[in-house]
């Protein structure tokens, strides 16, 4: 293994993060924070929804930001190299072997996701206020979970990039990622499902 081309290969993807950093974080912020300001705070004011619910609503928001950043950090770029750019062939020139390409992305892709949820916590609290009920009583399992979800985000990224074609994308996010997000229990506890066993 080529630490070096593995470094280089990683220090490339930190300077296009960078360099299109506004792009990026428009991406990764505005639709979590529109759910949490319309769920937390207009529905909540309104009495349409329970105060309460803000505490559940936190944790779902920070995983579907980090679901969504980090397929997308990983799909959308591995779609363009392989169908229009043809870049990835460049990168599958780098002196490593092509496992390692491979995991350089899903990498790339978890250093996103990870970033994605520690930004929109301390914005969630901007929007929510503190009292949300959340507590890092247990760090080590959060840490646990949050790499794990990173991961997973990651290399479903890998997976769909590899397996759709650029013509398909809106099917990527119909058929994928639209019913990950309304069935992922993200804006509702794993609960709401015991009156609907099928589900």
């Amino acid at each position: 293994m080529n630490w070096k081309a593995f470094g280089a290969m990683m220090a490339r993807d930190v300077h296009v993060a960078r360099r299109n950093i506004v792009t990026l974080l428009l991406q990764t912020m505005l639709q979590p924070l529109l759910f949490v300001f319309i769920f937390g705070q207009v529905m909540t004011r309104s009495g349409l929804m329970n105060a309460g619910y803000k505490s559940m609503l936190l944790p779902g928001i920070i995983a579907i930001s980090m679901l969504m950043t980090g397929i997308q950090a990983v799909s959308m770029p591995l779609i363009t190299e392989f169908q229009f750019t043809r870049e990835i062939e460049d990168r599958l020139l780098a002196p490593m072997e092509i496992k390692w390409v491979a995991i350089e992305k899903v990498v790339a892709g978890m250093i996103q996701a990870l970033v994605s949820g520690a930004v929109v916590l301390p914005a969630a609290w901007l929007l929510l206020g503190r009292n949300v009920g959340i507590t890092f009583a247990h760090p080590g399992i959060l840490a646990a979970v949050l790499l794990l979800v990173a991961l997973l985000s990651a290399a479903g990224g890998l997976s769909l990039g590899c397996a759709v074609g650029q013509t398909h994308i809106g099917l990527l996010f119909s058929v994928v990622l639209g019913p990950m997000i309304m069935f992922g229990c993200a804006y509702y506890p794993w609960s709401a499902f015991s009156t609907l066993p099928l589900l």
